[in-house]
């Protein structure tokens, strides 16, 4: 009597994978290490093979599931929903995978074909799907640009057969193409508009962090008028702050490094500019009027803390800011102090009478000509006029007590040892510098201007 072999069954699709995993992970355990270069490279080669054979045949069995309704059987809503929860993906990953898969294994099947046989990579053939579906709907004309960009896929990436598939829209549908990518542009220069928006957000030390999003019409507006006030201001005199070029001893801003060139990057130039585009629009009759009057800004400050310069004061909107700044503001910005007591009564709500008029700007710009630091030429438009005695110290508002300095001497004036004073026999400025440079403080000053 002989024995009846029973062949064994057929293993499942999903044992023989498990089997595949397996025998990939032990892959895991190599010492890399001890391979050869080419090794390496051809190994790589192979996983890239290997995962677009099994991208192939997911999108297959994918395109099934989604045919019979195979995720209903396990409770999904949707076959999105169950590749979403199996991918780990995005919301997004789902319905990509379906659409992908449908595409794959109906009309783009040569490329569907490709991928399963690892010629090509899924990206590869998304983008070639995509690239199709923009053709005039001519199955014959398809057919060949999917031949065309599942035979390029062998030796450009993604990227590459990206350009083609535009190449071949442009080509093959010039007026189609011409009228989609300006309802493109827009449908996106209308959202831009429509979602513009900007913030201004406290950072938590010290500063704003400004965020915000335009058009590119807006932006375009920004860059003209920004770029043109955000170029270098370098010097010609290297240590014309004071310092000796390449010496670590500081002149009093963190920055400097004592060799002539604008110590600012384009970052911070540009923040400067948007600054003095506000301070520049400020200065002009065309913002609108409140109660008959320019906007200024309003901050409450105690007498003590507006005559030290020690404490802080709050803005009309909330934020506080040092008496220190608030003193720099108050030499030439249109600010409006409420001035409080000891109590918090009101003192005094300042005067905007100790704004440099017109007539006394251009004295100064005649006396001054730009800004008066040592070796700095920064033109009046990027330039405050500043009090040499405060105004919260009985300062007036006149030439005698008034000097050019640009935004960033006129902060160096403010908050380190450097002092500015008038020459008393040609009332010309100069400046001296802190003793830790020069212990003798020889008086600074700009090049004899040529009448």
């Amino acid at each position: 009597m002989t024995d009846t072999v029973v062949p064994a069954p057929p293993a499942s699709p999903a044992a023989v994978l498990g089997v595949v995993t397996d025998t990939v992970a032990d892959l895991s355990d190599r010492l890399w290490a001890a391979r050869s270069p080419a090794e390496l490279l051809a190994t790589v080669r192979a996983v890239e093979t290997l995962r677009s054979v099994l991208d192939g045949l997911e999108l297959a069995v994918v395109a099934e599931i989604d045919a019979t309704h195979a995720a209903a059987t396990a409770g999904w809503a949707s076959t999105k929903d169950f590749l979403t929860a199996v991918t780990g993906g995005r919301k997004s990953e789902g319905p990509r995978l379906v659409a992908l898969a449908k595409a794959l294994t109906s009309d783009r099947h040569v490329t569907g074909q490709a991928l399963a046989a690892g010629t090509l990579s899924r990206t590869q053939a998304e983008v070639i799907v995509g690239a199709i579906d923009r053709l005039p709907v001519n199955p014959a004309l398809r057919a060949r640009a999917e031949d065309l960009l599942v035979d390029q896929a062998r030796t450009r990436d993604a990227a590459d057969l990206a350009r083609l598939g535009e190449h071949l829209l442009e080509r093959l549908d010039p007026d189609g193409a011409e009228r989609r990518e300006e309802q493109a542009l827009d449908r996106q220069e209308r959202a831009a508009h429509l979602n513009r928006f900007l913030a201004l957000a406290e950072d938590g030390i010290g500063g704003v962090r400004l965020r915000g999003r335009g058009s590119i019409e807006d932006a375009a507006h920004l860059k003209t008028v920004l770029f043109s006030l955000a170029a270098p201001h370098p010097t010609t005199d290297p240590g014309s702050c004071g310092g000796t070029p390449g010496s670590a001893r500081s002149c009093g801003v963190g920055d400097c490094a004592h060799d002539g060139r604008d110590p600012r990057e384009h970052g911070t130039r540009m923040w400067d500019a948007l600054i003095e585009v506000a301070r520049l629009a400020a200065d002009t009759d065309r913002l609108p009027t409140s109660h008959g009057s320019r906007p200024r800004i309003g901050i409450t400050i105690t007498l003590d803390q507006l005559v030290t310069g020690l404490g802080a004061g709050t803005l009309e909107s909330g934020e506080t800011l040092s008496a220190g700044a608030i003193r720099r503001l108050a030499c030439d910005a249109e600010i409006l102090p409420y001035v409080l007591g000891s109590r918090s009564q009101l003192l005094d709500v300042g005067r905007t009478s100790r704004i440099v008029t017109l007539g006394l700007w251009l004295a100064l710009l005649v006396r001054d000509r730009h800004c008066a630091f040592p070796g700095c030429t920064r033109p009046p438009m990027a330039c405050d006029a500043h009090h040499i005695t405060h105004w919260a110290d009985g300062g007036p508002t006149a030439l005698p007590n008034l000097v050019l300095l640009c935004r960033a001497h006129h902060t160096t004036i403010h908050t380190t040892p450097w002092q500015v004073r008038l020459n008393p026999h040609d009332q010309r400025p100069e400046f001296l510098p802190p003793a830790t440079l020069d212990p003798r403080q020889q008086p600074l000053r700009q090049r004899p201007l040529r009448e």
